[in-house]
């Protein structure tokens, strides 16, 4: 099983993705929301020119943000400075369809996206709202034709999965720690992975944990009845605090600082439960044994989030936590 992170992007991601590489992680994959996060474009551009082996991402993609031949621009310039080593992922869209009062994408609208892209990027015509577009890039520009890039589809359920089938994508991008929710999907699966390891002694409810855990946790709390914290005093509280704005920016308020730093709202029900049952986090040993799960699962790899003000505290943990699931027995599971 790959162990590979994901990151909010920010001004010194580039610098925590060289660590990674330097640590010995597979993968370093950013997400797409520009209205919150630096921008990716730029993020992975300077990650390719202080890296040389680590895969590069972004993760995910969605019809929503910006034309598609921007994104087909914007992944053949990454993948013509990070050759062999970029992949990009595609979604309906969560959080950067709430940022703008829309909602996902249908899985149609996806796959025909995702097979316009690849049109795009082996140097075709495709037709978007009736118009022919294509990559129009001379060859001095540095840019040349086909290149082929692996796409990943951000998958969690049955007709995402069906959409990665008919693609022939490369594997799904995953989140089944929420709740009790099996990975079904028959191909390779990235399953996103959300905790802070624990220092000896130290409460879940700690300073530090709470600002590395508190993002994942805060994703929690924003899934409401459809995550992890589903019926919990805290997923309740935290809805009833949302709903008093109004509805016009209500939608802003629920993603501020979405998966990057808690608000003061996420704050007030941020504490042990939510921490426990929104994210995996745990002693080393408890997250070794939490991975040593999902790889005798099936799972392809995992996509850490590191959180917090000391990522790369969070990335070094994590990583020997990683590696210590080697020394643990398979334990007895049925396959994702």
């Amino acid at each position: 099983m790959e162990v590979s992170a994901i990151f909010p992007p920010s001004l010194d991601t580039p610098d925590h993705i060289a660590l990674a590489e330097e640590l010995g992680y597979e993968r370093a994959y950013v997400y797409d929301v520009p209205v919150t996060y630096a921008d990716t474009g730029i993020t992975l551009a300077m990650a390719a020119a202080r890296t040389s082996r680590i895969r590069l991402g972004v993760a995910v993609l969605t019809p929503h943000l910006r034309h598609l031949v921007v994104n087909a621009a914007l992944v053949a310039h990454l993948a013509t400075i990070a050759p062999g080593r970029f992949d990009v992922g595609i979604g309906s869209g969560f959080t950067s369809a709430a940022y703008i009062g829309r909602k996902p994408a249908k899985w149609a609208d996806v796959e025909r996206y995702a097979e316009n892209l690849r049109t795009l990027l082996a140097g075709g015509d495709t037709e978007v709202d009736g118009t022919v577009v294509s990559l129009l890039h001379p060859p001095r520009s540095g840019i040349r034709f086909p290149i082929d890039v692996p796409i990943w589809i951000g998958a969690h359920g049955p007709k995402a999965y069906e959409c990665a089938t008919r693609l022939n994508a490369a594997g799904i991008i995953t989140v089944p720690m929420h709740g009790d929710t099996k990975v079904t999907f028959e191909g390779p699966s990235q399953v996103m992975f959300y905790c802070t390891v624990l220092e000896d002694g130290e409460s879940l409810e700690s300073p530090r944990v709470l600002e590395a855990a508190g993002p994942g946790a805060a994703l929690a709390l924003h899934l409401g009845q459809q995550g992890p914290l589903a019926g919990t005093p805290e997923a309740v509280g935290y809805e009833a605090a949302i709903a008093e704005f109004d509805a016009s920016r209500r939608h802003l308020e629920h993603h501020r600082g979405h998966l990057m730093e808690p608000t003061e709202i996420d704050r007030r029900f941020l504490n042990a439960t939510a921490i426990s049952r929104g994210t995996a986090t745990g002693t080393a040993a408890e997250v070794a044994n939490t991975l040593r799960y999902l790889e005798a699962s099936g799972a392809a790899g995992v996509l850490y989030q590191p959180g917090g003000p000391d990522i790369e505290r969070e990335l070094c943990a994590f990583y020997e936590a990683a590696q210590a699931r080697h020394d643990l027995p398979a334990p007895a599971v049925q396959a994702l």
